[in-house]
């Protein structure tokens, strides 16, 4: 949709869920030294002012990343010590919820961790978006296309680097996007099988995300991941109350290190974020 701007919801709980996740599973794959090809299918433009009017129309920041800082000494080192030292980095110093000014989007949190052998490819279609992310990251990123990052990322497969992995977080504003999502995540995986392919998906009163993962678990033959947490009260009518993330190949660990990551936060905002194998590895 060329109508979305993320900077309306950026730092949101859902904004750390999805970057936690991301910043996890790159830092476990980067232990090998073999180089990884990084995708994102909407990118965004990169970095985000939570002092412009996007962002202080809706002030979800609040619930998030100044909660984050807040909570900045009872967090464990693994892996909010890189959430910290980047956020410090843009601040010019110790993040406080008192400077608190900016948030990183997806590229940024890649472009800190990746390494010379490693490309990073991302997609964002709006043109604004694409406009800014490109004088963003000229040097960082690697590779910025402006078109739409679901058929732009399997056209480009099977990647010259021997690993691949992939972000896809639209913004699921038409119906279709869920079916959408799906077909890409298969077609991926068809060409790549030991691809690791996130997916962020919203939670929200329509439960439209159900169809999308039990159609993964169906079609897939590769274990998945299933990482939710709900944050607010659950919606009569329009609304989201939670993030969800869908990790196909996760690292055996994940699980676990999300789980003793989020719950200083989680306690503060919600339920606990909740963990389940939709599908086990078929070894």
């Amino acid at each position: 949709m060329l109508s979305y701007q993320h900077g309306y919801h950026a730092g949101n709980p859902a904004d750390i869920h999805k970057h936690l996740t991301l910043v996890t599973v790159s830092e476990y794959l980067l232990k090998k030294p073999a180089g990884i090809h990084f995708y994102d299918t909407h990118a965004g433009k990169g970095l985000y002012s939570l002092q412009d009017s996007q962002a202080q129309k809706r002030q979800e920041y609040l619930a998030g990343v100044q909660q984050l800082v807040q909570l900045r000494e009872n967090l464990p080192a693994d892996p909010w010590s890189f959430f910290f030292t980047q956020l410090d980095a843009l601040h010019g110093g110790k993040v406080t919820p008192e400077n608190l000014q900016y948030y990183p989007g997806s590229p940024h949190w890649v472009s800190a961790l990746r390494r010379t052998q490693d490309q990073h490819t991302v997609f964002e279609l709006h043109p604004g978006e694409h406009q800014q992310l490109a004088e963003l990251h000229p040097n960082h990123t690697g590779y910025v296309v402006h078109g739409d990052g679901l058929s732009g990322v399997v056209n480009m497969l099977p990647p010259r680097l021997p690993r691949l992995q992939v972000l896809i977080d639209p913004a699921y504003e038409v119906a279709s996007e869920y079916t959408d999502v799906a077909s890409t995540v298969e077609a991926i995986l068809k060409k790549c099988r030991h691809a690791v392919v996130m997916v962020w998906y919203p939670l929200l009163a329509a439960e439209k995300h159900h169809e999308l993962c039990e159609r993964l678990t169906h079609a897939l033959d590769a274990p998945l991941l299933q990482s939710e947490w709900i944050y607010k009260e659950k919606p009569e009518g329009w609304g989201m109350y939670g993030s969800g993330m869908l990790v196909v190949n996760p690292p055996w660990v994940l699980q676990q290190q999300l789980t003793a990551a989020l719950q200083p936060l989680a306690e503060q905002l919600g339920q606990p974020v909740e963990h389940r194998m939709l599908r086990y590895n078929a070894e």
